[in-house]
């Protein structure tokens, strides 16, 4: 235990020494304050001038029309576009400033029922077309109306009908908790990658420079896994602790700033039962991890080999972060169920179905008792990977051939 304190202390030292971390710790601390500033520097740009003007049906700000014929006219479009959007006579000027960039779209319309959209580049997100479809198509249904005899006024009144709904939810509120349930999961993804990768490199570290001789002749491989996985255990806590504590102070000084929806998103389903089951999935399965990187970074010669050997185990948790992801969409499905039980994948898949949907302490206490035993199983199990391949040199010996020597010796 006193050899266990020593590496202890010495590996979280030289964590905290290494200037990559530092660096790495100050950027994420400003990029995280400078997050929670955004909405209220956005402010400062905001038109606080009044519009006097009637605010059109349908938005198409930095668009032109071309009108082709005397089947619509001017007038008829005002009304719902307002009086902002430009006019051209022909489309040749229009196709002009569309290339030049003075217009975003353009439209040629040649009747009610016909029109041609003109774009320098279209992307995802550019509905433009679909407005000015809707237009047509209301414009037209007006017409039809007339021609039937048919008040469109009494039509429009007859559909404006409210209706009033209140919702009342016995559970959870899954659109509440899906921001915070996505931060927190990806918060927990970079802690086990980054302090994961640490661990298997510093052992591999010590083999290829032949350190690892020294340390075994004055302590037990069993202190010295121990003692790392601890260290960095804690400094990813330290670092990860300190940047949420920034990015909190940061959410605090600009709250007024946030919408409402986001404030509920970010702390409407967060409360101590849902944050002491986080905490204890995280701390146990940031262990287990830490465990098996650590034993796999002992089974290489060189560094540049530490790469491909934790890979399967990089691969597992990639897929257990898949599945989280899955589970931020369909809680309740049966995937994320058994996920929830299995300790590698248990990690984010618990955590998430608790934030998001109603869990049986009967099940939370079956998955923890899973995971911890399987921690503390995989700990021992790693113990003795690493006390094997602390001093077996040469060529990267797979994990199947190291288990198979430890069994063989058992």
């Amino acid at each position: 235990m006193h050899n266990t304190s020593k590496v202890f202390k010495f590996e979280l030292q030289s964590i905290f020494n290494r200037k990559s971390v530092r660096v790495v710790t100050v950027i994420m601390v400003i990029v995280f304050f400078a997050a929670t500033c955004i909405p209220t520097v956005l402010t400062f740009f905001e038109d606080k001038t009044p519009d006097d003007t009637e605010n059109p049906i349908v938005d198409l700000e930095r668009s032109g029309i071309v009108l082709m014929g005397e089947d619509l006219t001017k007038a008829e479009l005002v009304v719902f576009i307002g009086d902002k959007v430009e006019f051209y006579t022909d489309e040749s000027t229009l196709r002009k400033a569309v290339e030049e960039g003075k217009i975003d779209s353009g439209f040629v319309i040649s009747s009610v029922t016909s029109f041609k959209t003109i774009l320098k580049n279209k992307d995802m997100m550019n509905f433009t077309s679909d407005m000015v479809s809707y237009i047509l198509t209301t414009i037209k249904t007006e017409r039809n109306l007339v021609l039937a005899g048919i008040d469109p006024v009494k039509v429009k009144e007859a559909s404006n009908v409210k209706i009033v709904s209140t919702e009342e939810i016995l559970g959870k509120d899954a659109n509440q908790s899906f921001l915070i349930s996505y931060i927190l999961m990806f918060a927990v993804y970079m802690l086990v990658i980054m302090y994961g990768s640490f661990v298997s490199t510093s052992v591999a570290r010590e083999k290829d420079n032949r350190t690892m001789e020294i340390l075994i002749t004055s302590t037990k491989p069993d202190a010295l896994i121990v003692g790392k996985v601890l260290a960095n255990g804690v400094a990813g806590l330290v670092q990860f602790t300190l940047i949420f504590s920034v990015a909190l102070i940061g959410y605090f000084l600009n709250q007024a700033s946030f919408p409402e929806v986001i404030n509920q998103m970010l702390f409407g389903s967060l409360t101590w039962d849902a944050i002491l089951v986080f905490l204890m999935f995280t701390s146990l399965g940031y262990l287990l991890y830490l465990f098996v990187y650590a034993s796999l970074g002992s089974l290489v010669s060189k560094l540049e080999d530490v790469s491909s050997s934790v890979s399967v185990v990089t691969l597992l948790f990639m897929v257990a972060y898949l599945m989280a992801n899955l589970g931020l969409n369909m809680p309740n499905s049966l995937i994320i169920k058994i996920a929830s039980y299995f300790p590698f994948t248990a990690i984010l898949s618990m955590p998430i179905r608790y934030f998001m949907t109603q869990v049986s302490i009967i099940e939370l206490l079956i998955s923890l008792a899973i995971m911890a035993i399987t921690t503390w199983s995989l700990a021992i199990f790693s113990i003795r990977i690493y006390r094997f391949g602390s001093l077996s040199y040469g060529n990267k010996m797979s994990l199947i051939k190291a288990m198979k020597a430890i069994f063989s010796k058992a």
